[in-house]
């Protein structure tokens, strides 16, 4: 599915797109309140500046896309796999993250407020001054990670 369509279908009242494979790069400053992309791939995609809060983004592959500015509040990210992405200024509040892989992703400026984080495996991920971050919660696999008040964790030896 391409952003043409997507937006188009979107517009007409269909909020459904769980398991998609999108094959655009762009949907920038879209409007998606309350999509459902549970399941779906999006590696890549530039999502700057969109509202995608309340929506479903369970289980989503977003493997290097770009979330710079978006709008995720209250949106569900459980198990989402958003390695190498950047979510530079992006409005994470009470969104749901629980054992979501956010490795090498970088939350300059990202705001985590209501974050309750359990089971978030966070390899070389960056939260340097990632406003209102509560830090990771029970269960959460840390390594090479940077938290938001300057804490740097190591992690086991055996994944140097």
């Amino acid at each position: 599915m391409d952003s043409r369509e997507l937006l188009k279908k979107y517009a007409a009242g269909e909020r459904d797109f769980t398991k998609i494979r999108f094959n655009s790069r762009s949907l920038r400053g879209a409007d998606l309140q309350g999509i459902n992309l549970s399941h779906a791939y999006l590696g890549c995609v530039d999502f700057s500046d969109t509202n995608l809060s309340h929506a479903d983004l369970s289980r989503v592959k977003m493997l290097g896309a770009i979330l710079n500015g978006v709008n995720l509040s209250h949106a569900n990210l459980r198990g989402a796999d958003l390695s190498g992405a950047d979510c530079i200024g992006t409005d994470f509040s009470f969104a749901n993250l629980d054992e979501a892989i956010l490795s090498g992703a970088d939350f300059n400026g990202a705001d985590f407020y209501g974050i309750e984080m359990d089971n978030a495996i966070l390899i070389a991920t960056n939260f340097r001054r990632a406003k209102n971050f509560n830090g990771p919660g029970q269960g959460s696999f840390l390594c090479k990670t940077f938290l938001g008040d300057g804490d740097f964790i190591k992690g086991p030896d055996w994944l140097e």
